[in-house]
């Protein structure tokens, strides 16, 4: 795992569905776009808020460049652990980091990253509010 893990960031644990793996009995690669996304949203609602209320204020945050290596597949009824946080963020856009490990956390599994845009109601790029930016510290 990696020792510089950016602050803030979150742990959630998560048992793998059936639902979520393919013919051979592992994570279905997509799916671990949707394992991020839940980190996301677990690391925003540990810091206060939910993405709900986010967008509630009119404020978005599409994807828009995501990135997964995967380094060892995680099988179904595995318990695995989300590991997010906010690696850096800009004028306009946030950039999560993400390491998936094993039960015990002694192993990553995959490791990955999304950029996001920040948007207004109508979709177009809007500076970070400062209750956002000061949500994440």
């Amino acid at each position: 795992m990696k020792a510089d893990f950016p602050q803030p960031s979150c742990w959630l644990a998560h048992r793998v569905s059936y639902g979520e793996t393919d013919a051979m009995g592992v994570v279905y690669y997509a799916n671990y776009l949707h394992l991020f996304e839940r980190g996301r949203g677990e690391l925003i609602r540990g810091l206060g808020f939910s993405y709900a209320t986010v967008e509630e204020r009119g404020i978005f945050l599409p994807v828009r460049d995501a990135t997964c290596r995967y380094l060892a597949p995680a099988r179904y009824d595995e318990i695995i652990h989300i590991r997010t946080g906010l690696a850096s963020r800009s004028r306009a856009s946030l950039n999560f980091i993400y390491e998936i490990t094993n039960e015990d956390q002694s192993a990553v599994l995959t490791r990955g990253s999304t950029q996001h845009a920040v948007v207004n109601v109508q979709g177009r790029p809007v500076r970070i509010p400062d209750w956002l930016s000061a949500l994440f510290g």
